[in-house]
């Protein structure tokens, strides 16, 4: 296994030791192609071609950037996925050498915010979803979205104590405690979910890929309902339609999801306080 090498803010090419673990350039041949990759704002992600194909190659961004991350957490459950074809296929992985994941590279455009807002697109969102939700659980913890809010919570206090509005945070955090408690006896079920379907996360390609699974969890489906229209509300406009997909229709009435969707509204607001970003406090039953 490679040392741990702190990573810097952004690279600009991946370093030597990382290279070596892609299928084709074992031996230090250089890639035959090698480029950043489109996406979200906490890893560094490159497609890199050798002789043997075309492969992802993830390595961890600075730790501001990726808070609440659990590299061994997010293999557990990104194995099976992948395993069902709903992921790409793992390659390589050294979660503890900066986070490097080596996957298959897979063709297709990400999402745009007009797919969430396609009943179409939703319902095969849904479907996948399905599928995934049915797979056997590995043996994690589960989520627990208040633990998850204080581990935000320490890094806000410990990087940027200035820049927290206490009344919101306040505020925010009384409604997310009631939010969570009220879920305490809930009867769902656990199994994986995504936990952060984002648009950048989501891929159209020979089937619609799942991608990026370092926010996974075990919890129970409807919470990856509601993260789709806690991130995306022009969505809810087909919530019936795409609950019924993901075979939650149902479960999926306005008391089960209220609280589910303050949750994400409230954790995804607190993420961005840690990485030093601003955004507006969610609003109870916004």
């Amino acid at each position: 296994m490679a040392a741990q090498i702190s990573a810097p803010e952004s690279l600009s090419i991946p370093p030597t030791w990382a290279l070596a673990r892609v299928p084709g350039l074992e031996h230090s041949e250089p890639p035959l192609g090698l480029s950043r990759l489109a996406g979200g704002s906490v890893n560094e992600v490159f497609l890199v071609e050798s002789r043997s194909g075309r492969f992802v190659l993830r390595l961890d961004g600075a730790a501001w950037r990726r808070p609440g991350v659990d590299r061994e957490r997010e293999l557990a459950l990104h194995r099976p996925a992948a395993a069902a074809g709903i992921a790409p296929a793992i390659v390589y992985a050294e979660p503890r050498s900066q986070g490097l994941l080596i996957s298959e590279f897979e063709p297709g455009r990400l999402w745009q915010d007009s797919d969430y807002a396609d009943p179409q697109a939703l319902r095969r969102l849904g479907e996948r979803l399905r599928a995934l939700h049915a797979l056997p659980s590995p043996d994690v913890a589960r989520f627990d979205p208040w633990q998850v809010a204080q581990d935000y919570l320490r890094q806000i206090n410990e990087l940027r104590p200035a820049a927290v509005p206490a009344a919101e945070l306040d505020r925010t955090l009384q409604l997310l405690q009631r939010s969570c408690a009220s879920l305490e006896h809930d009867s769902a079920g656990d199994c994986i979910v995504h936990g952060d379907l984002a648009q950048s996360n989501l891929l159209e390609g020979s089937r619609l890929w799942l991608l990026d699974w370092e926010y996974a969890q075990r919890s129970d489906a409807l919470m990856d309902l509601a993260c789709v229209l806690a991130y995306y509300p022009q969505a809810q406009r087909y919530g019936a339609e795409f609950a019924a997909a993901a075979g939650l229709g149902a479960a999926a009435g306005p008391a089960a999801l209220a609280p589910r969707l303050y949750i994400y509204r409230a954790l995804s607001w607190l993420w961005y306080l840690a990485r030093g970003e601003r955004s507006a406090a969610p609003q109870e039953g916004a």
